[in-house]
């Protein structure tokens, strides 16, 4: 009797929730840079670098990205900025987290505030939210099918499970080239360049990912007049890209993740020489989990007139696919500006989105979460000076789903699809957004496969002790197999001889069996 298997390899969730950390640290001026007078911008996001499993805890590393654009010199009107990154290393607590375990973070800069201690020197403190599961990897080998000479009896079936078939990460840059518009006059020097990404997608093909989005930029710069206001302008330019991926098929589920790390803009001249041209370049990371429904024919059980079978089953988890959905949710806040803060004109407006909890309810999911809006402004009370403020609010949407009364496990990555600031007065503007909910949940099942078979000599007492013939009354549980089993006989032979040929018996039914 030879045994035919194939590997099965599954993930089954263990630890999932939300937490923060705190991130504090300060920042030198370096000695090419102008003394500070005044903070204008600061923008950071956080790139996760590595992960790692340990006994009851994992390990997170990564880097907090910064940009700070300071006045110089209030009388000359005169910007210096400055970049750089914070390096952290946290160990996350989750028990029941075993070093073989798979761990999934995704990152979010909830708050970041900077603060000046003097004119070289900066305090930055950061609250950083994580967003993470840990799954256990499970690799076995189940028994498929039987090849035997000897009149083995096979009971098989097939199951149906979604499937983690392509699990990866990859690098994706993209190079755009703009013209700014046409309205602005030429650039002389850059104070403040900014990108962000707006509306991605992610659709699985045969052999890549598709991955559009918006590449959403906010340029603030003089020009070569003397005489001439600061100048600014934002701009939205979509982009497409096609990421190889072997494995990747058309009809695979996505539940990958795209996130911008960093970016670079550069002024180049167009053809007659005037610096109009924009050099965008991006550098995403994709974090790629393709889904597929597998349909595996194993064997449940078997048995034989010549010996005894006795099967090694495991019980395993397996999913099924709920929903994939992209559900909206729209905010809308009316916000008044701090005190000595006036609006003359709004600039640009970018924002980041972070879930804070998520409940299960009789309806579906709720989702609580905090959209921050980075608005920045010419001030009405500082003769137009640049200026910004940052304002948190939060907001809570439903997600509607079937089936939350059975057992599902669910992942929620928001984005930002639009975000705009509308002045109503000096003293009070309204921040509009849409956010995009990407929600993945997975059913959970039980099911069993067998993973060996020993074999032992047939009670030959036993068999003989067995009527030769019998009239059997059905029970409640009994089916056609394992009243087979019982008497050394198949299937096919019990409805031959009672002359029925469906498989479904009830409990009352009477059956002729016939000892084989």
């Amino acid at each position: 009797m030879e045994l035919i298997k194939k590997q099965i390899q599954n993930y089954t969730s263990k630890v999932k929730n939300v937490m923060q950390f705190t991130l504090d640290d300060t920042i030198n001026v370096s000695e090419n840079l102008l003394d500070i007078e005044r903070l204008i911008l600061v923008k950071g996001n956080v790139v996760i670098e590595e992960t790692q499993a340990m006994v009851d805890r994992f390990q997170v590393k990564g880097n907090l990205n910064y940009q700070i654009l300071y006045l110089a010199d209030k009388e000359s009107n005169t910007f210096d900025s400055m970049n750089g990154r914070v390096p952290f290393v946290e160990y996350i607590n989750a028990d029941g987290t075993k070093e073989t375990d798979y761990i999934e973070v995704h990152s979010g800069l909830n708050d970041l505030t900077v603060a000046m201690l003097h004119s070289r020197k900066l305090s930055l403190k950061a609250l950083i939210g994580l967003d993470y599961q840990v799954k256990e990897a499970e690799t076995f080998d189940a028994v498929t099918s039987i090849e035997d000479e000897g009149g083995t009896e096979v009971l098989g079936g097939t199951i149906s499970m979604m499937s983690l078939c392509v699990q990866d990460k990859k690098s994706l840059m993209v190079e755009e080239q703009v013209e700014i518009p046409n309205n602005k006059p030429d650039i002389y020097q850059v104070i403040w360049k900014s990108m962000a990404m707006t509306n991605p997608q992610i659709k699985a093909e045969d052999g890549y990912l598709l991955i559009s989005g918006n590449l959403c930029v906010f340029l603030v710069y003089t020009a070569e007049e003397e005489g001439m206001p600061i100048q600014y302008f934002t701009m939205e330019i979509p982009f497409e890209r096609k990421v190889d991926e072997g494995d990747s098929t058309a009809d695979m589920i996505s539940g990958s993740v795209i996130s911008l790390d960093q970016y670079n803009i550069t002024v180049v001249p167009d053809n007659q020489g005037q610096d109009r041209i924009l050099e965008l370049a991006a550098d995403f990371t994709v974090e790629i989990k393709l889904y597929g429904e597998e349909e595996l024919q194993l064997v449940q059980d078997a048995y034989s007139p010549e010996v005894m079978i006795e099967p090694k089953r495991k019980e395993f988890s397996l999913q099924h696919l709920l929903m994939r959905n992209c559900a909206k949710a729209r905010v809308s806040e009316t916000i008044d500006m701090p005190k000595k803060q006036s609006v003359l004109q709004i600039c640009s407006t970018e924002g980041s989105v972070a879930i804070e909890e998520t409940k299960r309810i009789s309806r579906g999911i709720s989702v609580e979460g905090v959209l921050s809006a980075q608005v920045t402004y010419l001030a009405k009370d500082d003769n137009g000076m640049l200026s910004s403020s940052t304002f948190d609010i939060p907001f809570t949407s439903e997600i509607e789903v079937n089936g939350m009364d059975k057992d599902i496990t669910y992942s929620i990555v928001p984005y930002i699809d639009q975000i705009q600031a509308i002045q109503l007065s000096d003293s009070q503007i309204e921040v509009k957004a849409e956010i995009s909910l990407e929600l993945l949940a997975f059913i959970n099942e039980k099911a069993k496969a067998v993973l060996d078979m020993e074999t032992k000599p047939v009670n030959l007492e036993e068999k003989m002790k067995l009527p030769g013939i019998t009239c059997y009354i059905v029970k409640e549980g009994d089916t056609l197999w394992s009243i087979a089993k019982i008497y050394y006989t198949t299937v096919d032979r019990i409805k031959q001889i009672n002359n029925v040929e469906s498989d479904v018996i009830y409990p009352g039914d009477k059956l002729v069996i016939l000892k084989e």
